[in-house]
């Protein structure tokens, strides 16, 4: 004997918790007759009659009362799935990681974001140009948050900020007083650059060739902060993009001449995961691209 299907189940819980063909059929967005021939298919199978038919709608009998006690809880479960899966689309709960290369940036749109959807849970990892883009490409996270973010056939990206490089000069520092620098005054001074993996290293040594310039740094550190912490400690001259910390203590931030394109802050993600609901709503967050 043939097992009782899914679909059946559902139509005989929802006549049974209606009390009616008609207004089961509407609930479930069917026709009557097809709520009938349901309900017929089990009957016939099994033998057994399952409701009466009276003028005031459907009566369960005694075998469909025993029935019902049965699969009810399965009614149950399915309407908890759907308001599950409805809360989860309209983003009143959910989660969704990023990656991040620089916190100043990413915050502004994480703290719009939390705003307008208090239950999504975020992730947030931080890393170097190349860790933020292996995260998303490893799916490690949803999206990522970055400073030129590649142009490649598998990532869709946005921008929603643009910026320059500056230099980080120690607030006693005599060029601290300077309007602008240029690299060439650098060659004789304490320089600090970031490993080959920085955005911002990487823009530094472009200049550097193209002009036949020859820095060697004083020291080479991993991190964007170590970098700051360093420059404000009076240890040596370091760069940054100017966005990428909203920290301004013991340092002076002077606009370096060889140095001046505009960087895009982008927001992105593998093309195969754009249209996911809470990525699409991370995208929304973004409007026209903005500089100070």
């Amino acid at each position: 004997m043939k097992r009782l299907s899914s679909s059946q189940i559902r139509v005989f819980n929802e006549v049974a918790s209606q009390g009616s063909f008609s207004d089961a059929a509407r609930v479930l967005g069917v026709s009557q007759p097809a709520i009938t021939a349901h309900i017929r298919t089990i009957e016939k199978s099994y033998s057994v009659k399952l409701f009466e038919r009276t003028g005031a709608g459907a009566v369960l009998t005694q075998i469909g009362r025993q029935l019902f006690h049965r699969t009810a809880s399965m009614r149950d479960t399915e309407r908890e799935a759907a308001e599950i899966l409805e809360r989860a689309y309209t983003l009143e709960v959910g989660e969704l990681s990023i990656a991040c290369g620089a916190p100043g940036p990413a915050m502004q749109l994480v703290s719009r974001f939390q705003k307008v959807y208090p239950g999504v849970q975020l992730q947030l990892l931080f890393g170097n140009w190349q860790e933020v883009v292996n995260a998303v490409r490893d799916r490690k996270a949803d999206l990522g948050l970055l400073t030129d973010a590649p142009d490649a056939d598998d990532i869709v990206k946005l921008p929603f900020y643009f910026q320059k490089i500056v230099a980080l000069v120690p607030q006693d520092h005599p060029l601290a007083r300077r309007q602008t620098l240029s690299l060439s005054e650098l060659q004789n001074e304490p320089v600090l650059f970031r490993t080959e993996h920085s955005q911002t290293q990487r823009a530094i040594n472009t200049v550097l060739e193209r002009t036949g310039l020859h820095i060697k740094p004083l020291l080479v550190l991993e991190a964007r902060e170590a970098i700051y912490e360093a420059c404000a400690q009076g240890v040596g001259i370091g760069f940054m993009f100017d966005a990428a910390s909203t920290r301004c203590d013991g340092v002076i931030r002077i606009p370096v001449s060889q140095l001046p394109e505009t960087h895009s802050e982008d927001v992105f993600c593998l093309a195969s995961q754009r249209n996911l609901r809470v990525t699409d709503a991370f995208f929304s967050m973004v409007t026209s691209p903005s500089s100070e």
